[in-house]
């Protein structure tokens, strides 16, 4: 429970700068003061966000970083031949500590072998190693309501000597045949400090000649071997870049010797001792690698000559490869990633009930589309937007509808790549036009105060409402605001800039902005007060509006007066937000559409935030 005196007084320097902020907009607009206003408004909504609790976010998987100096000091102290029981128990403690409250599914001790083999000392070899963790996230964190943008930042921790992923981005590394997680999948037992048993599955299911002979290794392989260390002249040939370090030619050699163990149907080389079976050219140049190392005056020219002509015999050998199925290997990997996500659980999802499946594909026949190709077990909502759902439609009304519906939870779970979540069919030519957006993206929006997604919320009497939609409506109350109204305004002024700009905008584009300013205007000043907006309109303001959309735009309906009334309307809202003695919460809760998200999924509640 929040401490209400903090609140109250957060509340009370807020209001005051509102009103402070208000004055200045009318009288410093353009001025250094009104932007430091703006900052510190800004802050203040921060600062009240935190302490009335809604500032809660996502829940990102973290580490604790009190050991990170002991265990950084454990990873440049070994190789893997030189890893003892014990130093293995202090691995696992340590990275137990770390990584405290997350499942980590594989541990291990990363080396370039062509490096390692070119060093005389264990601590030279050991100096670029790499501590590779893949770990498992919560329900909560990996099914959050959150953009892949932000799981992309979040889920990956890069420190040099520490990287850790999350299993999704794991996946979709090896997937894509990113070469250092094909290197970690089949690294010797001796560089593994942690394997769970789910990640003995994926070894043994994946036999290593499918995944490196994926077109995007492969490709990897012969790109990277020289891109770091060349670059192509005019004559298509690659010359070395004179700045190139000792470690860079190792990794230069670790990954053409990848290529080469394509061609020749070997595992990846992650070990020295895998160095001794190599041809004639490969031995060539770890001789020249190793008198590099001793010499730096030994010709770095000759080494990448060497180098090049090793890459040009292998792309040779390899123009006949047969690559594997990318789709194949997929379903492979998302079925294992399903079983390791689901742990035994089963999925749950609320079926159709029977008297409302036929009107249900019918209406999604109508709309027809990515629409009609969906589950009817996959729709949430379906609603018609705009001056439909607000009860202003004329006979020349366009018919836009907007389609909630949810990815099934097996393809979010086993996914390999990002899944599209959403797609609309819009157009001045469409007779019917629609927008679907699915159950994440949604919530995204809705958090974020999107006026358009609040609106489906607030409203009622939807062509279709699922269980699951009557289950969030219910919780409505939960999405009024601060950050909500705030986007109301937005759109509010953005329509009157649009009529003081555009003053010959037609009369059909000035009707529809002037009447959305009142009807939004009249959402703001319920949710002031703390109650559900009314989309759909009634009574005077239900006239007044229908007045707007039909009459001749003269007399009392003029552009211009209905303009200067829009914009006294706008400022005594503003005056009235700016005097308020009391606020909503800044934002909206964020665990409750986690929680639904989650239910959405055919999974229990597992936050507990």
């Amino acid at each position: 429970m929040e401490n209400d005196e903090p609140v109250c007084l957060a509340t009370d320097v807020l209001q005051a700068h509102e009103r402070l902020h208000l004055n200045l907009k009318r009288s410093h607009r353009h001025t250094d003061v009104f932007q430091k206003s703006v900052d510190t408004l800004d802050n203040l909504r921060d600062i009240k966000g935190v302490l009335d609790g809604s500032a809660r976010n996502f829940d990102c998987p973290g580490v604790c970083e009190d050991h990170l100096l002991e265990l950084r000091q454990q990873v440049l102290m070994h190789v893997p031949s030189s890893v003892s029981p014990e130093n293995r128990q202090k691995f696992q403690d340590l990275i137990g500590k770390t990584f405290q409250g997350l499942e980590v599914l594989s541990a291990v001790l990363v080396t370039c072998p062509w490096y390692q083999a070119s060093q005389d000392e264990r601590g030279e070899q050991a100096r670029h190693n790499v501590l590779f963790i893949v770990y498992l996230s919560l329900d909560h964190q990996f099914l959050a309501p959150v953009n892949q943008h932000v799981l992309n930042e979040k889920f990956v921790l890069d420190k040099g000597w520490l990287y850790a992923i999350e299993l999704y981005h794991f996946v979709y590394a090896i997937v894509k045949g990113r070469t250092r997680c094909v290197e970690v999948l089949y690294c010797p037992d001796s560089a593994q400090l942690i394997q769970k048993d789910q990640w003995k599955q994926l070894r043994d299911q994946l036999n290593f000649s499918q995944v490196t002979k994926l077109r995007g290794y492969v490709e990897a392989c012969k790109g990277q071997s020289v891109s770091g260390i060349g670059k192509k002249g005019k004559d298509g040939k690659f010359r070395l870049v004179e700045s190139t370090t000792f470690h860079q030619f190792c990794n230069s050699f670790r990954l053409m010797n990848h290529l080469y163990n394509i061609f020749a149907d070997l595992p990846p080389c992650t070990d020295p001792s895998q160095l001794l079976s190599l041809p004639d050219i490969a031995v060539r140049g770890k001789k020249l690698l190793y008198s590099l190392y001793k010499d730096p005056d030994v010709s770095k020219r000759d080494i990448f000559d060497l180098l090049v002509q090793w890459r040009d015999s292998v792309i040779s050998g390899l123009k006949n490869l047969q690559y594997t199925n990318q789709q194949e290997m997929e379903e492979i990997i998302g079925k294992w990633q399903i079983e390791t996500r689901l742990k035994g659980r089963k999925i749950s999802v609320p079926k159709v009930l029977p008297d409302e499946h036929s009107s249900l594909t019918t209406q999604m026949q109508e709309i027809g589309g990515q629409v009609a190709k969906l589950q009817p077990e996959q729709i949430i909502l379906i609603a018609q937007a705009g001056s439909h759902m607000y009860g202003l439609a004329t006979p020349t009304s366009d018919v836009d509808f907007l389609v909630i519906y949810s990815e099934p939870c097996e393809n979010v779970l086993g996914r390999c790549k990002e899944i599209k979540d959403n797609f609309e069919s819009r157009g001045p030519s469409k007779l019917l036009e629609y927008g679907a957006y699915e159950a994440r993206l949604f919530c995204e929006m809705l958090l974020k105060g999107s006026v358009v997604i609040l609106e489906l919320v607030f409203g009622e009497n939807h062509n279709y409402m699922s269980s699951l939609w009557k289950e969030l409506v219910n919780k409505r109350k939960s999405f009024l605001s601060e950050k909500g109204i705030q986007q109301y305004l937005g759109l509010i002024q953005n329509n009157l800039k649009m009529l003081e700009r555009d003053k010959n905008g037609g009369a059909s584009k000035d009707r529809k902005l002037l009447y959305q300013i009142f009807h939004k205007s009249d959402a703001v000043e319920r949710m002031m007060n703390g109650d559900v907006p009314k989309v759909r309109c009634s009574g005077e303001l239900w006239d007044f509006i229908m007045n707007i959309r039909t009459k001749p735009l003269e007399n009392d309906f003029d552009r211009d007066v209905l303009l200067t009334k829009a914009k006294q309307k706008v400022d005594e809202l503003f005056t009235r937000l700016a005097a308020r003695k009391t606020r909503l919460k800044e934002n909206m809760d964020f665990n409750v559409m986690t929680d639904w998200l989650l239910n959405v999924r055919g999974l229990k509640c597992l936050s507990n935030i």
